[in-house]
């Protein structure tokens, strides 16, 4: 049965597709065609509650308060200017009534809109902090002073009076209605007050900032990588051949990995938008060894071009089933993450790799059947002609000669990098994904200069009883446990019913039996804020923390949640939601997807290759090279204090699944030598000239598209791509050097295997 499946994918489907070649590529043309069709349909998605599994949760937290209280959502924007000037103020409110009129945006809060609050025996007066816009220096310092005793206003001028806040509310925020409202604002403010003048943050606007950037990536990145791979190909191979047979792979795996997901409603994520990249230097693989191999072989024998190239797939099939089919196992073992985008980004990742095989297997020999049969020339002028080759011989040799310098320089730097495992950290904020330089980065650091921290935590304390949070007696605690909150290092500033109690008492001291009164007379989309609507049984505290890296972050809500539980009475419980607890839950959900993908994705290609191979020693001896490439990688992570993310956590099963392309094709070729009667070291040298030229040229390619990514807008994608770069550097590196020197060690075993299989 296995020699039937041999024969059938070396001998019989190529020798089809050479007999009967436009067949092969009309149908390959069709269905490309259809799956086309359907990237139409392909959509971003940029919700960052999705992130990973198990965060259903703290989403759910988030729900239920927004569902007992008024919980807003806003989009900020921040107006620069001198806020003492009548003429700055009024040109503001003028911008205001603009925005007020888009069709889009349902509330303004401005500091023109906010009322302070008084007592007047048992009454609470609400007064408008701005009747009218100031328009005279005094007007503006009487509207200031007033502005100051506003619970929700006394923020909206910075101290400095250089910046002023305003919170929008727009219809479908998250929508693409929302996303196309807010680049209109983004116009409106541009022409009105001035591109440098103006800053935007908020949620929903990161979601919109991650939307415009992963389209941006998306139409940017795929032609300057195709490009650059064009070109590193062409040079490679000094023939046209070079990047029309692996371009053609690379377009239909493209295209039809990405029409699937569009036809199966998968939309394009932070993480997938690399997917283009990734399927441009992994499709092209098998394309450049066959190549190679063909132009090795039209100068080894006088054949017809058709019998050669039935012969080249013959003994190329072998190798490129095994790298393909551990390439996609190792994608498809990111199944196994708990990231949600990282799951999908194997699947289809993996069906890509399976559907450049289907087109090596019959596309490739159709290509080189049709196209006309190029120059031949002999491997020894190859040789004396080209710098590389003659490099690579050279390598050869020293190598080989000095297997015991190899030996120890590859131990001490595996040591070395080993040590900066244990300082790897994790980085989850969304916030911080974006280059420093970006629209979304400088809209938090203006925010956050001026009005303290952007990112809300919401502390709910339910009391368990009918109107608890109403209990005079109940405020005290409130009071206490906000106290505690301004103590973490992160909050710059927190607000609760007891910062308003203290807001309405004459003395600014707190007056338990004033909540009962203040809620009946405060309006209720106020109290809302506070007190839970069923019952009022519940009630809010709202802390505000600066954006900082996810394991102080992390540090900060561990020890708010603590210091809250530990001053809490009996009989009550407290809640700690909002989007840095969901950041938080990534943080630990990234070590643990780290850790089990490239487990299993090791695990699975070793199994793969010593089933493949028959051979448990050959297939250990071939994943050296990867163990080696992924302790230093993550070793440089360490040393250089660069973080596991959303894109940085793919780089362990995507390196084991892409280098071991490279162990597969250079120990393939060992084997065929020491056949055809070569001893050990000969094979080596051979392998390392031949096979180690066309892992040379898949090695720049995969560099080459890899680098394409510091162009990213985001810089996680930028970090993600050097350090991909730096990964198949170090696996082909190692595959020349280290892997012949294993080979050298354990001569005596892996001979007797190879001459008994």
């Amino acid at each position: 049965m296995i020699q039937w499946f041999k024969s059938i994918f070396e001998k019989t489907l190529p020798r089809f597709a050479v007999k009967y070649p436009w067949l092969v590529l009309i149908v390959f043309v069709l269905v490309t065609g259809f799956f086309g069709y359907q990237l139409t349909n392909i959509y971003v998605d940029t919700d960052v509650t999705k992130l990973t599994t198990g965060s259903e949760e703290e989403t759910r937290a988030i729900e239920t308060a927004a569902r007992d209280f008024t919980v807003g959502d806003p989009l900020y924007l921040i107006l620069k200017g001198d806020m003492n000037d009548p003429q700055v103020l009024q040109k503001a409110n003028n911008l205001i009534s603009e925005i007020r009129g888009h069709k889009d945006v349902f509330e303004v809060i401005s500091p023109f809109d906010t009322s302070y609050f008084g007592l007047a025996g048992f009454m609470v007066q609400s007064i408008p902090v701005a009747p009218q816009v100031p328009a005279t220096e005094a007007e503006v310092k009487a509207f200031r002073q007033r502005l100051a005793q506003s619970p929700n206003g006394k923020r909206m001028i910075s101290a400095d009076s250089e910046a002023m806040l305003i919170e929008l509310y727009i219809y479908g925020s998250y929508s693409s209605r929302g996303k196309r409202a807010v680049k209109e604002l983004e116009k409106l403010l541009t022409t009105e007050w001035g591109s440098d003048q103006f800053n935007m943050t908020g949620t929903s606007y990161i979601t919109h900032a991650m939307d415009q950037s992963i389209r941006r990536d998306a139409f940017v990145l795929f032609p300057i990588a195709a490009l650059i791979v064009v070109i590193v190909l062409i040079l490679s191979f000094r023939s046209w051949l070079g990047f029309l047979i692996p371009g053609a792979t690379v377009l239909v795996s493209m295209v039809i990995t990405m029409g699937l997901m569009a036809w199966l409603d998968f939309p394009i994520t932070l993480v997938s938008v690399i997917m283009p990249v990734i399927l441009i230097v992994i499709g092209s693989a098998d394309g450049i060894h066959i190549l190679h191999k063909y132009q090795e072989e039209l100068g080894r024998n006088s054949a017809s071009k058709n019998e050669i190239v039935a012969r080249v797939m013959e003994k190329m099939v072998p190798p490129c089933t095994m790298t393909s089919v551990t390439t996609a196992v190792g994608l498809i073992s990111l199944r196994t993450s708990t990231v949600i985008p990282v799951k999908d980004f194997g699947t289809f990742s993996g069906i890509g790799v399976m559907v450049a095989y289907v087109f090596t297997l019959l596309g490739i020999p159709a290509l080189l059947a049709v196209f006309p049969e190029p120059k031949r020339l002999s491997r020894e002028a190859k040789q004396e002609t080209y710098w590389d080759t003659i490099f690579l011989a050279k390598l050869a040799r020293w190598v080989m000669r000095h297997s015991k310098t190899v030996a120890v320089i590859g131990t001490a730097v595996f040591v070395i990098m080993a040590l900066g495992l244990p300082r790897i950290t994790v980085e989850a904020n969304i916030a911080r994904y974006f280059r420093k330089s970006s629209d979304a980065a400088e809209g938090i650091r203006v925010y956050e200069q001026y009005f303290g921290g952007s990112q809300q935590v919401l502390i709910v304390v339910d009391t368990h009883q009918a109107q608890g949070a109403l209990n005079p007696q109940f405020l005290p605690t409130i009071d206490e446990l906000e106290q505690y909150a301004q103590t973490v290092p992160l909050v710059t500033h927190t607000w609760s019913m007891a910062s308003l109690a203290r807001d309405l008492s004459p003395d600014g001291q707190l007056q338990p039996n004033l909540v009962p009164l203040a809620y009946q007379q405060l309006p209720r989309t106020l109290t809302s804020v506070f007190v839970s609507r069923n019952q009022q049984q519940k009630a809010m505290i709202y802390a505000w923390l600066r954006s900082s890296d996810t394991t102080q972050l992390a540090n900060n809500l561990i020890s708010l949640e603590t210091g809250l539980k530990e001053r809490l009475p009996e009989g009550y419980t407290v809640t700690v939601s909002g989007l840095p607890k969901i950041i938080q839950h990534h943080m630990q959900r990234f070590s643990e997807s780290q850790v089990s993908s490239v487990l299993w994705s090791t695990l699975a290609v070793l199994a793969l290759l010593i089933i493949f191979t028959r051979s448990f020693l050959e297939g250990c001896i071939s994943v050296i090279p990867l163990i080696f490439t992924i302790v230093i990688n993550f070793g440089v992570m360490g040393w250089l204090g660069l973080p596991l993310d959303a894109a940085t956590v793919l780089i362990g099963s995507i390196a084991i699944g892409m280098g071991i392309d490279y162990s597969i094709h250079y120990i393939s070729r060992v084997n065929s030598e020491v056949k055809a009667g070569k001893n050990l070291m000969d094979a080596c040298e051979i392998a390392i000239s031949t096979a180690g030229h066309a892992i040379m040229i898949n090695a720049a390619t995969l560099i080459a598209g890899f680098l394409m990514l510091c162009f990213s807008t985001f810089s996680i994608l930028m970090v993600f791509g050097v350090l991909m770069a730096l990964a198949m550097g170090i696996s082909c590196i190692a595959t020349v050097t280290v892997l012949p020197v294993m080979l050298q060690i354990l001569r005596n075993k892996f001979s007797r295997r190879v001459h008994s299989a």
